[in-house]
């Protein structure tokens, strides 16, 4: 009895049981244990020893699931061994410690046991209760409850930032949880879910699998790719790509850019698309042009229908100054580059001694078929007949076709247009390739192939569409726009015109009939009571005009917009040109004074003073002649001698 041990009769004890971490236990003499040759417990000191599982955070490898859990947090215990407490098995279906549920099993739980009144109570991965799908009465009554997320418009203060997305509308469903489907995170520069690119983040992409040649694709605020930067290129497109030096938008050779978009010889190539012209005066016949230099490609003046004479080029076309006819003067255009023929060879006349228009020669043009004075086909008062015009015309000087026609028509606005192809013409124009440079004050000033001499259809009448500036007018609803009702163009836009004052009864000796018509570049007209207005607002109403006013929008008249008119006040005109005879004032500081010009075979000539300088029955009968054919009164007229 007191023996711990005797010999080799230990009862079974170790040096573990002692609290050693391992050893051999002995017996002494005593009968006692012999604990020298026991291993003294390691435990704490983070290493898995003999007879440990674990050593603090050190599980030697275990988890949860080497010890037949499923899922949970693995401890080693002050005794280095497993402590599974916090292991569990969540989705074998059978409820463990710490699991309030597991799949379908609810341990008898529902949406009404926990406080909700409907509503499907589920089980979260985590093993734990998710009452998201669960109602209460007060679920849809726009106040959010305590166990509500949400409640209609109330979201709490959530946003779509705040429930882990970049941007969205956050809204609520009509279980009074968070509906994220119009949360995104474009704009993370992450490509993430639906998203093509996000940012910088084009997932690889570029131009090229997109199916561009290059360029740089880019990523717009909605995450979808931009490819406006993105290009095809290809010779014929229209388009300058890469190392193109031209590009007309076709594949043909021989018109200045090559089938490979290179310049060819003889050519310039300018804007995009290319737009190709020969290069005049290198002595090579190209594209539209006619002549170059000395190379005439054999044409003579009897070639181009005169009858002898010396043909030259100028500006790579053909220039039959030199030319002449010998039938120039019996009075007949014959075709034969004729320009006019007015039966004799005198200078000075409008028509020169080799029958060519003179400079200044007047001829009146007018717009017809059109919306009115202002738009419409190009025509000109040709021999007593009004003729149009081809649309032959290079477009570099097109713009200045324009300017010309409608700064004739009295049009000061800018961005006049050339309309090709306009139509409705007649098989026999009376010019044709006319080259206006813009400072001509008339169209018959322009460049042109001759009178009469074209190679143009019906279709190919040119029209134009000019820009009105502030008070302008013109006639609409007319048979051309000569004739038609009047509108003035005030602050942006065309308005009626009234007939009060214009019919005569009131109106200072009818100078509003005349100030109408020269304001559109006529000779003088006539008012007509039989174009009724589409509306009753008018815009400018008791016009009368006292003879000094260019343009009726300086005349005397009502405020703009005060008026008094109905739909049968419209005001209608019809306008006459000049003709030969007529006289004219010009350069005076208003209408009613300037040097007097009087119309001659088709010239404004200048009136000399002789015998006229003397204040005497010779000039106070001079003046009443002029003034009344200029039609004004002759009451209070003077001679200016000094007008030069």
């Amino acid at each position: 009895i007191g023996e711990e041990c005797d010999g080799e009769v230990r009862d079974g004890t170790t040096c573990v049981d002692l609290g050693y971490a391992g050893g051999e236990l002995g017996c002494d003499t005593l009968c006692s244990f012999d604990k020298t040759a026991c291993v003294e417990t390691t435990c704490g000191n983070g290493v898995v020893d003999d007879g440990e599982e674990c050593d603090g955070a050190s599980l030697d490898g275990a988890d949860c699931t080497t010890e037949g859990f499923t899922t949970g947090e693995l401890v080693c215990n002050s005794e280095c061994q497993f402590d599974t407490s916090g292991c569990r098995s969540c989705g074998d279906g059978v409820i463990d410690l710490g699991e309030e549920c597991d799949g379908a099993a609810l341990g008898g739980a529902t949406c009404a046991s926990r406080g909700f009144t409907g509503g499907e109570l589920r089980c979260d991965a985590s093993c734990g209760l998710d009452d998201g799908a669960c109602t209460s009465i007060s679920c849809g009554n726009g106040t959010r409850e305590a166990t509500e997320v949400c409640d209609g418009a109330d979201l709490g203060g959530a946003d779509c930032t705040s429930a882990g997305f970049v941007r969205g509308t956050l809204a609520c469903n009509e279980s009074c949880t968070f509906d994220v489907s119009a949360c995104d995170n474009c704009g993370n520069g992450v490509v993430n879910g639906a998203e093509a690119c996000d940012g910088s983040d084009l997932g690889g992409q570029t131009c090229a699998t997109q199916g561009f040649t290059r360029g740089s694709l880019r990523c717009d605020t909605s995450c979808r790719f931009d490819t406006s930067a993105c290009v095809i290129e290809a010779c014929g497109n229209g388009m300058l790509e890469g190392g193109e030096a031209c590009d007309d938008g076709n594949d043909a050779s021989g018109d200045g850019c090559s089938m490979g978009c290179t310049v060819e010889a003889g050519w310039t190539c300018a804007f995009t698309p290319s737009m190709c012209t020969p290069i005049c005066g290198d002595g090579q016949i190209r594209g539209g042009e006619a002549c170059d230099g000395s190379n005439l490609a054999g044409q003579t003046c009897v070639s181009q229908g005169f009858a002898t004479g010396t043909l030259r080029c100028t500006s790579c076309a053909f220039d039959t100054s030199g030319c002449s006819n010998t039938t120039c003067g019996n009075g007949t255009l014959d075709g034969t580059g004729e320009e006019c023929d007015d039966g004799n060879t005198v200078r000075f006349d409008g028509c020169d001694s080799g029958c060519q228009v003179e400079a200044g020669f007047h001829l009146p043009v007018r717009l017809r078929g059109g919306e009115g004075s202002n738009h419409g086909r190009v025509e000109v008062l040709y021999g007593g007949s009004w003729r149009d015009v081809c649309d032959d015309t290079p477009s570099i000087n097109q713009g200045a076709f324009a300017n010309v026609v409608c700064r004739q028509l009295g049009y000061t606005g800018t961005g006049h247009s050339f309309l090709g192809s306009f139509g409705g013409g007649t098989a026999t124009p009376v010019m044709d390739d006319v080259v206006c440079t813009g400072s001509e004050s008339t169209l018959a000033q322009c460049a042109f192939a001759g009178w009469g001499r074209e190679n143009c259809s019906a279709s190919e009448a040119v029209g134009v569409r000019c820009v009105p500036g502030e008070g302008d007018i013109r006639l609409v609803d007319g048979p051309s726009g000569m004739e038609g009702r009047l509108q003035i163009f005030h602050s942006g836009a065309w308005g009626e015109v009234c007939d009060d004052y214009f019919d005569g009864a009131y109106s200072d000796f009818g100078y509003n009939d005349i100030t109408v018509c020269q304001q559109l570049g006529y000779a003088n007209g006539a008012f007509l009571s039989t174009y009724d207005s589409p509306t009753n607002t008018f815009v400018l109403d008791d016009v009368n005009c006292t003879g000094t006013e260019r343009r009726i929008g300086d005349c005397p008249h009502q405020p703009y917009g005060t008026e008094n008119c109905s739909t049968s006040e419209g005001a209608g005109f019809r306008c006459d040109v000049h003709v030969e005879g007529d006289v004219r004032l010009v350069g005076g500081t208003a209408r009613n004074n300037g040097r007097i010009e009087v119309l001659r075979n088709g010239v404004w000539g200048t009136v000399c003073d002789d015998f006229l300088s003397t204040m005497d029955t010779r000039q106070s009968n001079f003046i009443a002649v002029g003034c009344r054919q200029l039609g004004f009164s002759t009451a209070g007229n003077a001679l200016l001698t000094s007008a030069v």
